[in-house]
């Protein structure tokens, strides 16, 4: 039952009258590990104020025209670390150990115009974006809901921009088969928003990215997926035209299917160079997912295998081994609390330690 019954209502009477939607999201997430170069704890959180008004709506042509935004504060909480910083920074492994649980302030996440055509199977998008809501996706890549380390959810071999000034567009090719392709700019930074959409148009330094996949049908496309992924990201410059990241390009596979619309299970594989300021060279990961549907509850386990990037993180690193297992208890409709136990074995940042675990505690709301 909703503690808030008023609230609820009048956003669906806004949503129905005028298109509009809102919310108030608040994400946090607390880790300890067992052992640790510098520091071993971190906490941090994320307030979200997103918004989407769809101010074009043409039923006979199953169009629509929607502008998208999204502010996020994310911060740490009383620990020197920001939680986003502790596999890195805090305990040597070549890791993000909790995705997205960062010290960045306030960002623009999004503020792009979305047009979708025949009934969604056309669509393209141009602002503001966050690329990886739109790339190499599958069911469990929010780390504030399923997996947090950037393992299992964004493929860390992959040079993934920062939030900023791009195009996207995709097509249903069939009913089965899609293509979705972008361009946004490479060094973008959230917490600067108008910057970035100059340098798309000014320094022409540019994350590229072209996706071909299979589903069971279109309506299925974020459960049921298949696909292949080819990225390149330009060299990008400072503003003497001095080097701040190597140029990287790679390949992405990835494989899910939801059976039962209970369990997910997946297996992803990511080979690049390493440059473009991706984490990997090499990745590769498979796990679990259980939902259950009429609680909202869920259950995930995963395992990896990665190569750090000789370029972004060191050269002559070895291998790292990874493991996360997490279960989403929902105690309302709209609180989630998720415990996490993650286990890093070699981790390639710090040779005195042969295995690390780490516990962590997650807890969101949204109204």
């Amino acid at each position: 039952k909703d503690a808030m019954p008023g609230w609820f209502a009048t956003k669906d009477r806004i949503m129905k009258e005028h298109g509009l939607a809102y919310g108030i999201n608040y994400s946090t997430a607390y880790q300890k590990a067992s052992d640790a170069l510098g520091e071993d704890n971190a906490w941090g959180g994320i307030f979200q104020l997103p918004a989407s008004w769809t101010v074009m709506r043409n039923k006979d042509k199953g169009s629509t025209g929607t502008i998208v935004f999204k502010a996020e504060n994310r911060h740490k909480i009383s620990t020197d670390l920001a939680p986003q910083d502790l596999g890195i920074q805090g305990i040597g492994a070549a890791s993000i150990t909790a995705t997205q649980f960062s010290d960045k302030g306030w960002i623009l996440t999004n503020l792009y115009w979305q047009h979708k055509l025949n009934d969604g199977k056309l669509a393209y998008i141009v602002g503001q974006v966050d690329n990886t809501d739109f790339m190499d996706v599958y069911a469990a890549i929010n780390p504030q809901s399923a997996f947090v380390n950037l393992n299992f959810s964004t493929n860390p071999s992959i040079g993934i921009p920062d939030q900023g000034f791009g195009t996207y567009g995709g097509a249903a090719i069939t009913d089965n088969i899609y293509v979705v392709a972008g361009l946004m700019d490479a060094a973008a930074d959230p917490t600067e928003p108008g910057k970035s959409w100059k340098n798309f148009f000014d320094k022409n330094e540019y994350f590229k990215h072209v996706e071909i996949g299979y589903t069971t049908s279109f309506d299925r496309r974020y459960f049921d997926n298949i696909h292949l992924l080819y990225w390149e990201s330009d060299t990008q410059t400072n503003d003497s035209g001095g080097t701040l990241e190597a140029a990287g390009s790679g390949w992405v596979f990835s494989a899910a299917h939801f059976f039962q619309d209970k369990y997910l299970p997946f297996i992803r594989y990511g080979d690049s160079d390493g440059g473009g300021g991706a984490l990997n060279e090499k990745i590769l990961s498979a796990g679990l997912g259980i939902y259950w549907g009429e609680t909202g509850e869920a259950f995930g386990v995963g395992v990896s295998k990665s190569t750090p990037s000789a370029l972004t993180v060191a050269p002559g690193l070895n291998d790292q081994y990874t493991a996360e297992m997490f279960y989403r208890f929902m105690l309302s409709k709209h609180l989630a609390i998720t415990p996490d136990l993650q286990y890093i074995k070699d981790p390639a940042l710090n040779p005195d330690d042969s295995s690390i675990w780490i516990a962590g505690l997650r807890a969101r709301l949204t109204i």
